[in-house]
């Protein structure tokens, strides 16, 4: 089997974590001239790059990507605490901790639970991963029952239209769905930053809770015998969901003995750790992993795995690993 031929595309191989073994050996900090950015994988590295004040989350030219720029959802990207550093970061960090933190596990489980159960009956496996995380996200957030089929909808077009190299149609879609998902949050009296950050809780939960959940039952069907949560901790560590973060440096740095120039991009590859880690660290971990353990667990008692035939690949998404699986049979049945 060919090796990835970049960082990038490792998320999608079949079978990367001996390239990524060989890449921490013998390359844990290079410049790749194909990508032209810096790729971090050494351990020890990679914790000094999470933290370091010098290594921002956006380039420091252009916070907001061009092609966003004046529009809707460039206005939502701009406030979201996850695509900001210094001040605001620090600012607003804390209340999005906050929320992540009042969602307690029993609700977590419950919103998952419901969230499967209606959606397995009518939506295609693959589009299950998505949904299943987002309505979630969205019971969790107070999204009314008659409002969770939009609002899902609303995130994968706000997600579409972030993505780098968004189509003119995608973007329009997601301005349209920025609108409708901002409303919501200023509906309920949240003011413009927290209805954004609503937003994010909903949009990050989309690729890393299909990712979660999808090699979750890869492992299931490989015929893992542990409980769901033992099975989804274990898939955080073997098979994880998300794969690299980019950074962008503010100022000249040295790491690992290179001399990082400033606006320099670097590539933090974080197999096999988990959810990253500094100031960007996932609020939501705790969250992710039940809400991929109570929806296992309920396509599992409803013999709904069955459902999911063999894995054909997956997802070509740069930074996400997203298994894609052939269907089986006919919708699921409660």
């Amino acid at each position: 089997m060919e090796e990835p031929p970049h960082a990038l595309a490792a998320p999608s191989h079949r079978q990367p974590y001996g390239w990524y073994a060989r890449l921490r050996a013998q390359r844990p900090l290079f410049f790749d001239a194909v990508l032209g950015m810096w790729v971090v994988s050494d351990p020890d590295l990679l914790h000094q790059a999470l933290r370091h004040p010098a290594l921002r989350v956006r380039p420091a030219a252009e916070p907001v990507p061009g092609p966003l720029r004046g529009r809707a959802v460039g206005e939502v990207f701009s406030l979201l605490v996850r695509m900001n550093d210094g001040e605001f970061h620090r600012q607003h960090r804390p209340a999005v901790e906050q929320v992540a933190a009042s969602m307690s596990d029993a609700e977590v489980t419950q919103a998952a639970e419901a969230a499967t159960r209606d959606l397995a009956a009518r939506t295609d496996p693959d589009a299950l991963l998505s949904a299943i995380p987002v309505q979630t996200m969205a019971r969790l957030l107070g999204v009314a029952p008659g409002a969770l089929e939009e609002t899902v909808g609303w995130v994968h077009d706000f997600t579409r239209g972030i993505a780098p190299g968004a189509d003119a149609k995608a973007l329009a879609r997601a301005d349209l769905a920025a609108h409708g998902l901002m409303a919501q949050g200023e509906a309920s009296g949240l003011g413009r930053v927290a209805a954004a950050n609503r937003v994010a809780f909903m949009h990050q939960t989309l690729d890393a809770g299909a990712g979660l959940l999808g090699n979750a039952i890869v492992r299931a069907q490989a015929g893992a015998s542990p409980e769901a949560g033992e099975l989804v901790t274990q898939v955080t560590r073997s098979d994880p969901a998300i794969h690299n973060t980019r950074r962008f440096a503010a100022s000249e740095l040295t790491l690992g003995g290179e001399r990082i120039r400033q606006n320099d991009a670097v590539l933090l590859v974080l197999v096999p750790a988990t959810f990253g880690g500094g100031p960007h660290g996932c609020p939501g971990e705790r969250i992710a992993m039940r809400i991929a353990a109570s929806a296992l667990r309920t396509l599992q008692s409803s013999a709904a795995l069955a459902r999911f035939g063999p894995v054909q690949g997956y997802r070509p998404l740069p930074n996400a690993r997203v298994p894609v699986f052939a269907s089986q049979g006919t919708p699921w049945s409660p």
